[in-house]
C-alpha cells in the first residue's frame, strides 16, 4: 500500500525503535521516514499519517512539544501517537496536537517497561497488536 507516511519518536527505549522499524518494514516506507530525532532530520511535508512515539512519564521533551504545536494540516493531515507512558502526558501531547488543528485518529498506551536505553524491548505480541492498531489508524485517514 503506497502512503505519505511517516513515523517518528522521542524514546531512548529499544522498542519504540523497533517498532518504528516494524512500520517502516510493513509499510515499504523509505529509510527517511523513520526519524528518532527531534527535530526530525526531514521535515513533514503534506504527509497522510505522522505516526508519532514518545517515551515520557509526567513530561515531555521542550523540543518535542514544540514540534507537536507546529504539525498542522500542512505538514500532517493525520496523525497518531503511540504513547509508552501514563494517559496524563498521553492527553497533554493530544492537546499539542489538536491545538495545531490537524486531524489525531488516535491514542495508544503502552508499556515497554525498562528505563532509558535498557527499555524493554518490544514483544512479538505487542508489536502484532500495534501494527494492527496502524492498519485501522491508516484506515482512519481522512
Amino acid at each position: 500500500m503506497a502512503i505519505k507516511m511517516r513515523v517518528l519518536y522521542n524514546s531512548k527505549k529499544k522498542g519504540m525503535a523497533q517498532f518504528a522499524d516494524a512500520v517502516r518494514n510493513e509499510y515499504e516506507l523509505p529509510v527517511n521516514a523513520v526519524d528518532g530525532n527531534f527535530p526530525p532530520a526531514y521535515p513533514c511535508d503534506k504527509e497522510r499519517i505522522v505516526i508519532l512515539g514518545v517515551s515520557a512519564k509526567s513530561t515531555v521533551a521542550d523540543n518535542f512539544r514544540l514540534f507537536c504545536c507546529e504539525l498542522n494540516k500542512s505538514r500532517a493531515a493525520n496523525v497518531a501517537l503511540v504513547v509508552d507512558g501514563d494517559q496524563a502526558v498521553a492527553d497533554k501531547i493530544s492537546e499539542y496536537i489538536t491545538s495545531a488543528e490537524t486531524n489525531l485518529v488516535g491514542v495508544k498506551l503502552i508499556n515497554l517497561g525498562g528505563f532509558g536505553p535498557f527499555g524493554g524491548t518490544l514483544t512479538d505480541d505487542l508489536q502484532a497488536e500495534l501494527l494492527a492498531w496502524v492498519k485501522d489508524m491508516v484506515a482512519n485517514c481522512k
